[in-house]
């Protein structure tokens, strides 16, 4: 389980989602209560509009004065414009020389009418410069505008009821403070949940280091004492304990090593510096340093690699994830084997790799637990060949440090294959 960095899920989706959803809300029921007052104040509009045109189809089409008519209407500073299909204005009860007024045809509200037989537009009167709110009528081969004078009469009819809206704010207000009352106390016990399973990560693995370094330990301490409880032992035999403690001392050292790889991989990442090389030139260290082990087990090795790949990664975390695997496929393949290391492809941001041997392979029921901490598939034959546990849980730590996923395989035809990427 990684460490919690956020509140919770909660905190991290629900939250950010709610908002949003409550701002699409708000947003689309306050266009919706204005288009509505809008409409509203465009219908009595227009019901005065198409009052003014049939009474003007009722005189057979002359321009009778409308001012008798027009003082009938709820407005008292209601302003009517009569114009033509062709845009010339015909009567205008502000305006008494409308001959002298431009043509209206590319009014905005007179566009929008000879479209769809209605617009509407607020915008500053040519004539008097006075702010208006139009509505305009087409009706066959004329139009009827009537229009009030943008004030605040005015405005409050076309501004939306903010009841709604008011409440909905509030319901959000509400809603938000329980999710992240929620967020806050799911989190705290994530993260009582996570305390306890990292101590119990850390308390698993101190006893798994403990009974590690507690075989060499005891070996060494052992053949110690048998030196120093018999001085008089023979020669060979000295050289004999000797080695093996030797032999013990090196494997204790390279298990150190790889617990505190590990631990810095894990605790301190940012620690770890990353610098430009060439990759093939890590690979032939690590065949060259184990060239003795490969001609002891008559192994041979195998690089697909076309041209000089370039990667800007730690040198020695690089180098060990090949070593590791080389070792591994040395100390538990077999001999008289192949090992093939391949560029199967890239993309722009990694390199991807092939190693695979044409050894025994292991049983599939150990294939998920391969990268574990010092998980052996052959406890005994592993602590005989010097293995410390951790080399292929340095490798997948080393790869996903470099951004990179490691899986392993049965071929079908035997041995292993790991199929890793490293980023560029």
């Amino acid at each position: 389980m990684e460490k919690i960095k956020l509140k919770s899920y909660l905190g991290l989706y629900s939250l950010p989602v709610f908002i949003l959803f409550s701002i699409l809300v708000l947003g689309f029921q306050y266009n919706r209560e204005k288009q509505y007052k809008a409409d509203l104040l465009n219908t009595k509009l227009e019901d005065a509009n198409i009052m003014l045109s049939k009474f003007l189809e009722s005189v057979d089409g002359s321009i009778p004065k409308f001012d008798s008519l027009i003082a009938l209407s709820p407005y008292a500073n209601l302003r009517i414009s009569l114009v033509d299909s062709k845009g010339k204005v015909l009567y205008d009860n502000v305006v008494k020389n409308v001959s002298k007024m431009e043509n209206h045809l590319s009014r905005a509200e007179f566009v929008q009418a000879k479209k769809r037989g209605s617009g509407s537009e607020i915008r500053t009167s040519h004539t008097n410069k006075i702010t208006y709110y139009y509505h305009v009528n087409r009706f066959g081969s004329y139009y009827v505008r009537s229009s009030l004078p943008y004030n605040m009469e005015v405005n409050e009819l076309l501004s939306p009821n903010n009841l709604f809206l008011y409440f909905m704010l509030f319901l959000s207000f509400i809603i938000i403070s329980v999710l992240f009352y929620l967020s806050n106390k799911l989190s705290v016990k994530m993260q009582r949940e996570q305390i306890e399973h990292d101590a119990t990560v850390r308390r698993h693995l101190t006893q798994q280091v403990a009974h590690e370094l507690k075989t060499p330990l005891s070996s060494i301490i052992g053949y110690m004492e048998t030196l120093q409880n018999n001085p008089n032992i023979g020669i060979e035999k000295q050289l004999f304990f000797i080695d093996r403690s030797y032999t013990q001392a090196v494997r204790l050292n390279d298990l150190l090593h790889d617990i505190l790889t590990l631990n810095q991989l894990n605790e301190a990442p940012k620690t770890v510096e990353k610098e430009p090389f060439l990759l093939n030139k890590i690979i032939e260290n690590v065949i060259n340093d184990v060239s003795l082990k490969l001609v002891e087990n008559n192994i041979h090795v195998e690089t697909t690699i076309d041209g000089d790949i370039w990667i800007r990664a730690n040198a020695m975390l690089v180098y060990s994830i090949f070593r590791n695997l080389m070792d591994n496929a040395i100390a538990y393949a077999g001999k008289n084997i192949n090992i093939q290391i391949q560029l199967s492809s890239d993309d722009s941001k990694f390199y991807h790799f092939i190693f695979s041997d044409s050894g025994l392979g292991v049983d599939e029921k150990h294939t998920n637990y391969l990268f574990d901490r010092f998980y052996r598939v052959d406890k005994g034959r592993s602590r005989k060949n010097g293995g410390t546990g951790l080399g292929l849980a340095i490798v997948k730590n080393a790869i996903e440090f470099h951004g990179g996923k490691i899986t392993v395989r049965n071929k079908e035809e035997g041995g292993l294959e790991f199929r890793f990427s490293i980023r560029k």
